[in-house]
């Protein structure tokens, strides 16, 4: 088994130090029982020895500059007249813990630093709602420690960011309200075309394009309102946004032939090879988004997932977190426009993602996709500064 490398030694791997060196096992033999480089087991016993017995005795150590360097194994411990080093793993692990707290309360960011972190990604982040994340993609050069500091200090007050500004670190939630009003669906048109037929239909088809459905309510978007309808290429995480007129069947199924008569039939076939998508109502006519229209021939296949099995769909779940930044539970959709989704859509898809290496889904499905259709769709990549993801952007 390879040595484990970059890991901190745990109070259970000291005492099993301890225990081994009681026992007069070298430092090999240590290291293999813990996956460990034998140089780490030394760097330990040496940091963290502590000297027993009178400090003033002239005789050095048996073991003072050659392994194990601790007498814990040795039987004349008791009586001898040297100095005497020993190992313990609670006395290691404290001095440890000590040095870890030390070490984490300085501050390694000078006043200049401060002011060029408010002056340039501050604003970003307050008034264009960029992520951590997308921060340490635009700018490296002005932050050089790891994320975890940098929310340290925000925690500590030293930016102009606060714990309010970031997008998840405070969050509420609005109780979900019950529509009484929905269309009743058929379940028989689910036949065939279950989450189990998806999966077998992958295993047969492991190159196909998935593409996940739903839908994002407003205010009234349940009951009547206006509503998006949300479509994401999995692999790429590249999110298309509609604006439906109301939340049924016959709109969805507008937006596809919409997609049938602009890319035409074959790119079609292409791109929406799989649609994984609820149990919606909206949802409720599968064969009219599969089928031609006017040749009857099969171009894709739906399929739904579980009841209450969000999870399987979770990539577009986690990208309506986005569309959130900008409308919060709550708007009314009733003042949108289709030119509105597509400059939304627009900017979520420029946002690099750490899934996707830090490249953007725009710049991930380009290749895929294709500029012609990209333009067709009218999503346009936005520069990385310029990208707004909070309620300001659509009050430009």
């Amino acid at each position: 088994m390879n040595a484990k490398k970059y890991k901190h030694l745990s109070f259970e791997d000291r005492c099993v130090i301890e225990e081994f060196l009681n026992h007069n096992f070298n430092f090999s033999q240590i290291s293999n029982r813990l996956h460990k480089d034998r140089t780490c087991i030394s760097k330990e016993v040496l940091k963290h020895r502590v000297l027993r017995g009178s400090a003033s005795s002239t005789r050095p150590c048996c073991f003072d500059s050659k392994p194990p360097y601790v007498c814990n194994a040795c039987d004349k411990f008791h009586h001898c007249k040297k100095q005497k080093f020993s190992y313990s793993a609670h006395i290691a692990y404290n001095e440890y813990k000590q040095t870890l707290i030390s070490q984490r309360e300085h501050l390694y960011i000078t006043k200049e630093q401060i002011a060029s972190i408010n002056d340039v990604i501050s604003p970003l982040m307050i008034y264009q709602n960029h992520s951590i994340n997308q921060i340490y993609i635009e700018h490296p050069e002005l932050l050089p420690f790891s994320k975890t500091t940098f929310y340290k200090y925000i925690d500590l007050g030293l930016l102009n960011v606060r714990n309010i500004d970031l997008q998840r670190k405070v969050k509420w939630k609005l109780k979900k309200e019950y529509d009484y009003h929905k269309e009743k669906v058929d379940t028989s048109i689910k036949v065939g075309r279950f989450y189990t037929d998806f999966k077998e239909y992958m295993e047969y088809h492991p190159n196909a394009s998935i593409v996940e459905m739903d839908t994002v309510i407003g205010t009234s978007g349940g009951k009547g309102g206006k509503c998006m309808l949300t479509l994401l290429f999995r692999q790429f995480n590249f999110m298309l946004i509609y604006l439906l007129p109301y939340k049924k069947s016959v709109y969805v199924t507008e937006v596809f032939n919409h997609f049938k008569n602009l890319l035409g039939i074959d790119e079609f076939k292409r791109l929406f090879e799989v649609i994984l998508t609820d149990n919606g109502p909206e949802f409720s006519d599968p064969e009219s988004i599969e089928l031609d229209i006017s040749s009857g021939e099969k171009l894709s296949s739906v399929f739904y997932c579980d009841p209450n099995c969000s999870w399987q769909k979770g990539s577009i779940e986690k990208n309506h977190e986005f569309i959130r930044y900008i409308l919060p539970k709550g708007s009314s959709f009733a003042s949108l426009s289709q030119e509105d989704c597509y400059l939304i859509a627009s900017h979520i898809n420029s946002t690099p993602r750490l899934s996707l290496n830090n490249h953007s889904p725009y710049d991930s499905i380009l290749l895929f996709l294709g500029q012609d259709n990209l333009n067709k769709l009218h999503i346009k990549k936005i520069d990385y500064d310029d990208i707004d993801l909070s309620y300001r952007l659509l009050r430009k």
